[in-house]
């Protein structure tokens, strides 16, 4: 068990979607290289459990929401990047991004107001888009954008983002 202080915590999130299990990164001193280098420490999400308690005297829950909620947008970007290189260097980007979907309106309307394993899939990809637009960026409506982060459908976001973008224009 490694005990997890002030002076050895660098951050912590949550590794699975039940929100179940947290990876810690504590630092750690490497004596052989002079550095101090990031070792992961996995624990329960228990907040009975003394290492769990210790945790979240240094990050609390929200803080642990907010720093999984950035993991993961990193992570998609990271993914993206990798998806559009491969894209580009076998030719096919550039004839995805030709081709228009006659469907445009139907499959936004689905995607809305559909309750389907498809469109929970697309909910995180969504959100993360409106997070990146200017409104929602720049708006210091800290209630709607938590809103947006806790939606459980992509219509309840947009009823958040709507509720952002009336209050930018």
């Amino acid at each position: 068990m490694s005990e997890i202080t002030k002076e050895n915590f660098y951050s912590a999130y949550f590794i699975d979607n039940a929100r179940e299990n947290i990876e810690v990164l504590l630092k750690e001193p490497n004596f052989d290289s002079g550095k101090v280098e990031l070792r992961p420490h996995i624990i329960e999400y228990d907040e009975k459990h003394p290492e769990c308690e210790e945790l979240l005297k240094l990050c609390d829950l929200e803080q642990l929401h907010e720093n999984t909620w950035q993991k993961k947008k990193q992570e998609r970007e990271d993914f993206i990047i990798q998806v559009k290189s491969i894209a580009e260097n076998e030719g096919l980007y550039k004839q995805l991004t030709e081709k228009v979907d006659e469907n445009l309106y139907e499959h936004i309307i689905k995607f809305l107001t559909e309750k389907d394993k498809d469109q929970i899939d697309k909910l995180f990809s969504w959100k993360i888009y409106l997070f990146e637009l200017d409104y929602v960026k720049n708006s210091k409506n800290e209630k709607a954008k938590s809103a947006i982060r806790k939606s459980k459908t992509p219509i309840e976001a947009l009823k958040s983002f709507i509720e952002i973008w009336e209050e930018s224009n």
